[in-house]
């Protein structure tokens, strides 16, 4: 059944053409990207539908990109992430993709921290957008087609086989994603096909991931959040990863946004067998001297309170009994029969009061990973391998992992659109020699 787009067929040929395997950000612009500059392209996706990680990004609403000037957001990387990100960045900014999803009707807000959001808050208004750029310019999409594997012969042709078909093509970019959200397709198939093409994988390791603690967190603390702190990885009395912002304590652990900016260094230190606790400073704008001024002021200006009562109002109500039991005060104490010494001990636990240390931090549970393929082996101008002519790499499946805010999606989005971009020109060029010959 040559030529048959069956799921059934025994082979599928059509060298002229660029397959795209994945379909979440990356892949589409891609796919989207090769189509409009002429190519003929056929994206390939696992799943029953597309873009299954934008649907879940920022919690539905989906995080499209941060709305921040190009050179703060490319110095959000880790310094050769930023190195790389350089160029796709200023080819197709945070402005271009705007422009792209305003013209398809999605209007857009920036928050105060600089999260960029479609206005309906509904992520499916972005996927939607993305889908009706694909069909415009002719983009084939099969869905429920999990690659199994790619091959490439002496000749540069490469075949990329589905179950029972084979899909020969000239050009190939390969957007599969890191190994995060398993459940959400995202099982790490393209670093095996990688490897076996001689890429280096960096070793994956959990970014913006909770953490799970020991021991687990009590019943009355699940479901707390802490507002605005400075969350600290703690190994060996050093600060090995800190973060300030919101954290959310859980059933197993920690969430939020600090949890998951400590997620990435932290587990360096894990790995190496450290252990390692993590803490929380209530008032990270305060220095100890000026917390325990505060407290002084606070005692002052009703000395008859509980010691329990004005700690209801310095920390979370579910934690404030816990905090005295840290700082080994009774809760019925009067703040004017607290001592000195008491009232440092507290003052203490609130800079730095441990929520419990490291058990585990899950590379599945991770919005993005880290590692991936060695970005040296990648020409950051084109999304071209190095290694495999013909082959573009795109999104998570680099070795690439940025904070929160919209940044991976903005990095998966640029890297596409380059990729994309250079592999029609290869595809172009590709078949102006043949059509010469």
């Amino acid at each position: 059944m040559k030529g048959s787009s069956s799921l059934y067929s025994i082979t599928m040929v059509n060298e002229q053409q660029i397959i795209v395997i994945g379909g979440g950000a990356g892949g589409m612009i891609a796919a989207w990207r090769a189509a409009a500059l002429g190519a003929k392209v056929m994206l390939l996706e696992k799943n029953t539908h597309l873009g299954i990680k934008i649907l879940i990004s920022g919690g539905g609403k989906c995080n499209i990109t941060n709305g921040a000037d190009i050179q703060t957001m490319i110095r959000q990387f880790q310094m050769n992430e930023s190195r790389f990100l350089k160029y796709a960045f200023h080819t197709f900014t945070n402005i271009a993709l705007l422009d792209l999803l305003h013209a398809e009707g999605v209007e857009t807000y920036v928050q105060e921290n600089g999260k960029v959001f479609p206005k309906s808050h509904d992520a499916e208004d972005v996927l939607n957008a993305l889908r009706r750029m694909m069909e415009r310019v002719n983009v084939s999409v099969r869905l429920q087609s999990p690659v199994k594997e790619i091959f490439v012969d002496s000749d540069g042709l490469f075949s990329v086989k589905i179950g029972r078909d084979t899909i020969t093509a000239s050009t190939v970019i390969v957007a599969t994603g890191g190994s995060s959200y398993q459940k959400t397709g995202t099982t790490g198939d393209g670093y095996r096909w990688m490897k076996k093409l001689g890429h280096t994988i960096v070793p994956l390791r959990p970014a913006l991931t909770p953490i799970i603690v020991s021991p687990a967190p009590p019943s009355l603390w699940q479901g707390t959040p802490i507002r605005d702190c400075n969350l600290m990885a703690i190994s060996d009395k050093k600060i090995v990863s800190e973060w300030r912002g919101d954290v959310l304590i859980t059933h197993f652990g920690l969430s939020g946004p600090a949890t998951l900016e400590v997620s990435r260094n932290a587990y360096l230190e894990f790995e190496r067998g450290k252990m390692i606790d993590i803490c929380v400073d209530f008032y990270p704008e305060l220095t100890f001297e000026q917390l325990d001024e505060k407290l002084i002021a606070e005692i002052a200006s009703a000395p008859a309170r509980t010691v329990l009562t004005l700690t209801e109002q310095l920390v979370p109500q579910k934690l404030a009994e816990y905090i005295l039991i840290s700082a080994k005060i009774g809760f019925i104490k009067k703040l004017n029969q607290i001592s000195k010494n008491e009232r440092r001990a507290l003052t203490t636990i609130l800079k730095r009061f441990s929520l419990g240390t490291v058990k585990e931090i899950p590379l599945d549970r991770g919005e993005v990973t880290a590692g991936g393929i060695a970005l040296n082996e990648v020409d950051p101008t084109t999304m071209e391998s190095r290694i495999v002519k013909g082959l573009f790499l795109c999104g998570e499946i680099l070795d690439i992992a940025g904070p929160v805010g919209g940044y991976n999606l903005q990095a998966a989005f640029s890297t596409g659109y380059v990729a994309g971009e250079n592999a029609a020109n290869s595809f172009n060029e590709l078949n102006s020699h043949i059509t010469a010959q």
